[in-house]
């Protein structure tokens, strides 16, 4: 692709992140082996940062995504009473938590919850109690970070990407959105005292994200209200976050949220949390959440990392991406902390797909 004159990716990306005006429009995207492994004979073996770097897209590196090594801070460290035991059966991680009390165990197909651990009022007890004895201890990442920053280089920065909070660890990870609320119905002081030790252990977690190296941290959030009522939201998941944004705020760093799924409707409580922006942020039919509307309701100062709908990228005629481009991109929009992401995560998506994304920026992207 043709190499963009003007400012580096880095600068670029840092200049949205500080609010300053940029001499083009920042997109990047996630790539991985479904799309490495596909991808035109010429290119093949080429890792993740060699075909952003060819692409001309500016890098927004989550963690070490993609390479041989990752950050290790802050680790849960349970009470010598627990033993943890991971094996492997094909596709399938089992997960063992085993104590004198009983063992809880947490099945994961290629990646994703199968069965969930907690799963009795028995087990919501026992969890409580291993939390409450569980700490979270930091880890040198400097080396990590040294290392994928150097292969970054001036194209883009890397982030601290981490979590979830308490809330949707609990649904997504550890009960399953049914049996949480079952449980929240027929036991609330039990369930209120599992979040609250839980959240106590966070906030130990929080403070060492905000003295690691990276000046960005990304809270995990997947905040849906498919899944997340805005009850619990406005007095358990929003508090959280707040807190978490509010510590690193505190470190002189930039807290954002990665929330893919439907916030619409929930809008004025994450305003709440005082967050610097949005991660992942998702218009219909993926989300509900345009763009626009979320500077209208949170503020023009926001900075948006926005999910481009599949529909387009990888699911429309490939001619049709540059008139989508053309309609996505209002005044307002160029106007704002918006960096485009065209996520590939765990799809294939070819090359041809890319190639006109980045034809279309480096022709229509200026900022005159």
């Amino acid at each position: 692709m043709k190499k963009n004159m003007g400012m580096s990716g880095r600068e670029r990306v840092e200049s949205i992140l500080h609010h300053q005006p940029t001499d083009r429009l920042s997109w990047t995207t996630i790539v991985d082996e479904a799309t490495l492994n596909e991808l035109p004979e010429d290119m093949m073996g080429i890792s993740g940062i060699e075909f952003y770097k060819k692409l001309g897209c500016d890098i927004f590196s989550l963690n070490c995504w993609g390479m041989p090594y990752d950050f290790s801070s802050p680790a849960l460290v349970w009470s010598p009473s627990v033993e943890e035991v991971i094996t492997q059966d094909g596709n399938r991680t089992i997960q063992q938590l085993k104590t004198p009390e009983g063992t809880l165990s947490r099945v994961r197909v290629k990646g994703h919850p199968s069965q969930f651990p907690v799963n009795t009022i028995e087990d919501v007890n026992l969890y409580r109690r291993m939390w409450a004895e569980a700490r979270f201890e930091p880890r040198d990442d400097k080396p990590s970070f040294d290392r994928v920053n150097s292969e970054i280089d001036s194209a883009g920065i890397v982030t601290r990407f981490w979590g979830p909070s308490t809330i949707p660890m609990l649904l997504e990870e550890d009960m399953g959105m049914i049996n949480f609320y079952l449980h929240f119905r027929d036991y609330p002081e039990e369930m209120e005292l599992l979040i609250r030790t839980i959240h106590e252990k966070q906030l130990q977690a929080f403070e060492i994200l905000a003295q690691g190296p990276c000046d960005v941290v990304i809270l995990i959030e997947n905040t849906s209200t498919f899944y997340i009522h805005p009850d619990i939201y406005r007095k358990y998941n929003g508090p959280h976050v707040k807190e978490f944004v509010d510590i690193v705020h505190a470190a002189g760093k930039t807290a954002i949220i990665h929330m893919c799924g439907h916030i619409k409707d929930i809008l004025p409580l994450i305003k709440q949390t005082g967050l610097d922006g949005v991660h992942a942020l998702t218009p219909s039919p993926t989300g509900n959440t345009p763009w626009e509307l979320y500077l209208d309701e949170m503020g023009e100062d926001q900075i948006i990392i926005g999910a481009l709908d599949p529909t387009i990228f990888n699911a429309g005629l490939v001619e049709n991406i540059p008139e989508a481009l053309d309609a996505l991109y209002t005044p307002r929009l160029r106007r704002s902390n918006f960096i485009l992401c065209a996520f590939a995560d765990g799809i294939r998506v070819p090359w041809n797909r890319f190639k006109t994304l980045a034809e279309w920026m480096e022709q229509n992207g200026r900022n005159d």
